[in-house]
């Protein structure tokens, strides 16, 4: 467990460590040399030898000891490879998208199938980069048969989708990009809850919710069965928006996630408040075909929204 705790700080260290250091360190760990490190990189040996103390210096670690052949990581310097790879990588495929894809010149129509929760998080910022006056680009929603709703990324029909509990599918990708925790809405000046949202609460209010089939994929049935609650369901909406309305000039309360409820309060005069019982986090996920993994346009809209859920 300690050496667990140490490798996390180090690693929230990275943010303070030369990106230039990261790439030295990635190369010596590759070739287990210093020198041909260097050749890699196209760098003198010195410079990375240089570089390679900063290293030892930010960790306070050898981090590569030397060997028969060369240089082998310390335990720490292999605690550290993965995260330095995944980032680097991350950042490379980020600025390859930026590099094989203009949205000011280009012409794509991009289909996303978001869930209506995941709309206030993602067409915002992805909007205001594909509305370039020079751009032929558009970026149209799909809402699928949430009974089988991969079937429109395997058919073509849809680039991109956002969900929650995939289904393991041959052919996509699955990526968790963000942890999702559920929360309360009520109005502004409810007559009963104020600033704490009760399991009494819970119980003797009428709810708010939306059609079955989306309650079901959010598991919220089977989370409500293994707290012993009952909800009092008064009105059933087909859309998070006439959800989020509803509340707000009604008495009734929702479940709702607590980034939507965040971004929508403002505009609905909404108050978010904590869930009365312990309700589980759940993974959001981007999914795409994997036939679709080098394609620029997508690559780049993946980024973006990568990039959205990062807090």
């Amino acid at each position: 467990m300690a050496k667990e705790v140490v490798a996390d700080r180090h690693i929230r260290d990275l943010r303070r460590i030369d990106l230039n250091l990261l790439l030295v360190f990635e190369a010596i760990f590759k070739a287990e040399s210093v020198s041909q490190a260097a050749q890699t990189l196209g760098m003198a040996q010195p410079t990375v030898s240089n570089a390679l103390n900063r290293l030892r210096e930010q960790f306070s670690d050898r981090l590569f000891v030397r060997s028969d052949r060369g240089v082998r990581p310390t335990p720490l310097a292999l605690s550290l490879a993965g995260p330095i790879s995944d980032a680097l990588n991350l950042l490379r495929s980020g600025l390859q998208a930026e590099a094989d894809f203009d949205v000011a010149t280009a012409n794509r129509h991009f289909k996303l199938i978001l869930h209506d929760y995941s709309v206030p998080s993602v067409l915002p910022p992805l909007l205001k980069l594909l509305d370039h006056r020079e751009s032929s680009c558009k970026l149209e929603v799909i809402t699928p048969d949430w009974q089988r709703p991969h079937d429109a990324l395997t058919n073509g029909e849809a680039d991109l989708m956002l969900d929650v509990y995939p289904v393991k599918t041959p052919g996509l990708v699955f990526e968790p990009i963000t942890d999702v925790e559920a929360s309360y809405i009520v109005r502004e000046g409810h007559p009963v809850v104020t600033h704490e949202m009760t399991r009494e609460h819970f119980e003797t209010l009428g709810h708010a919710v939306l059609q079955t089939p989306i309650q079901q994929r959010l598991q919220v049935p089977h989370m409500l069965m293994a707290e012993q609650l009952k909800r009092r369901e008064v009105c059933i909406l087909p859309n998070a928006s006439d959800l989020a309305l509803t509340i707000a000039t009604t008495d009734l309360i929702a479940a709702v996630p607590k980034r939507f409820a965040t971004l929508v309060a403002p505009f609905y005069r909404l108050r978010v408040l904590p869930a009365p019982f312990d309700y589980p986090k759940f993974k959001m996920f981007l999914s795409w075909s994997s036939d679709k993994n080098d394609d620029p346009g997508l690559r780049w809209i993946r980024n973006v929204i990568r990039n959205i859920f990062i807090d």
